[in-house]
């Protein structure tokens, strides 16, 4: 049995985040002869001990190691705050307990103590986040993305974006963390694909189209595209008078809109349950995404996708197999293709069969934990590796 330190957003941080759900469905089908240990969990239970900070500008620890250490976090955390360095905060373990590998999902990590190999996974969606979601121009990111890895070389930390090299093993849940890991000028010998992995569906949606019925689905409504779903509905009622869409996750007050099921925010299981085996087709009009659960989900039902060419969209879906994509921004284009499929039952249904089996082979739990599987073991393979 191998033991895993999984550091990662825990179930508790914030439960709706895709980090969270990563990190829940890792505990709920875990690899194979895989025993995963929470963060928290090695924290109370003395396994990993947080390394020294200032508390009222008075060390915790008055070693003199622990003196600059405690130095260091507050220089970096200084630095943060006045937008020199990306926000999110280097996490000073010592590792006291004994595990034979620690998984580490988006945090940054500076690692003492007994240190096994490190096998990373990211979203790759840290660039794509700074610039569609917070507005920030491409070259201010570039230069906050190279100046943390210099950082994390000279101080030496693990960070899944700007050092994987650092890491045994480093996976990204799309092949755009390649490109970026590439234009950072990191080594990506060690750097592969493996999805984020969701479970599969409890019974495919039959895609009956009694009525037609568009699905979106999602938490934040605004920027994941939900007016430009419900803008596509207006189009296709132009056409089909009897189309729906469901909208489900907002905790947005139902606008009341003909046409349109407000069914507000649900659990995965009330979504795999009540809400996509109701669907035809999944429309995802997403202005900022990394590589989005809830499409993950719709292909696992059957149920093709129809969003834009954008973020790890092209990924997760095969346009003209699984699905249709379309120009980032385009309405009109999500319009067409939504008409089109409903227009033809017999090519919408060999697109929802395509997706079920597209999704068993690359997107489920199964294809994850084979390739992570696989990761743990070439790590596990030289022992010698730690984190550089």
């Amino acid at each position: 049995m191998i033991r895993c330190l999984l550091a990662a957003p825990s179930p508790g941080a914030d439960d709706e985040s895709g980090d969270v759900q990563y990190c829940r469905d890792l505990l709920a089908e875990p690899p194979p002869g895989v025993e995963y240990v929470t963060y928290p969990e090695a924290m109370d239970s003395g396994e990993i001990r947080d390394m020294p900070t200032f508390r009222r500008g008075v060390p915790l620890f008055r070693s003199p190691s622990a003196v600059v250490t405690a130095s260091v976090r507050a220089g970096l955390h200084g630095l943060r705050r006045i937008g020199m360095l990306l926000p999110d905060p280097v996490h000073w373990w010592e590792i006291v307990g004994r595990f034979d590998l620690i998984h580490d999902h988006c945090f940054a990590l500076h690692l003492s103590g007994r240190v096994p190999p490190v096998v990373t996974t990211d979203s790759a969606g840290t660039f794509w986040y700074w610039t569609a979601a917070r507005g920030l121009g491409e070259k201010r990111v570039w230069t906050l993305l190279r100046r943390e890895r210099r950082l994390a070389e000279l101080i030496g930390y693990v960070h899944p974006t700007v050092t994987p090299d650092a890491a045994a093993e480093a996976l990204y849940f799309v092949s755009q963390g390649r490109e970026l890991a590439l234009r950072l000028g990191i080594d990506t010998a060690s750097v592969t694909t493996a999805p984020a992995g969701v479970p599969g569906a409890f019974e495919a949606a039959p895609l009956a189209l009694d009525p037609p019925t568009l699905l979106f689905v999602a938490r934040q409504f605004d920027i994941k595209g939900g007016p430009e779903a419900l803008a596509v509905l207006r189009t296709v009622r132009s056409r089909l008078p009897q189309c729906r869409l469901l909208v489900a996750g907002s905790p947005l007050d139902d606008p009341v809109i003909d046409g349109v099921e407000w069914l507000g925010p649900r659990s995965r299981k009330e979504l795999y349950e009540q809400v996509y085996p109701r669907a035809d087709l999944f429309v995802y009009p997403t202005k900022f995404d990394c590589a989005p659960l809830v499409v993950a989900e719709a292909l696992a039902h059957g149920i093709p996708v129809v969003a834009p060419a954008a973020f790890g969209l092209p990924d997760l879906v095969r346009t003209g197999t699984t699905g249709v994509l379309v120009e980032p921004g385009r309405t009109d284009q999500l319009a067409d293709a939504v008409l089109a499929l409903l227009g033809d039952p017999l090519r919408l249904r060999r697109l929802g069969t395509c997706a079920r089996e597209d999704f068993e082979v690359r997107l489920s739990t199964g294809a994850r934990n084979r390739l992570l599987s696989d990761a743990y073991a070439r790590a596990l393979a030289h022992p010698g590796h730690r984190v550089r």
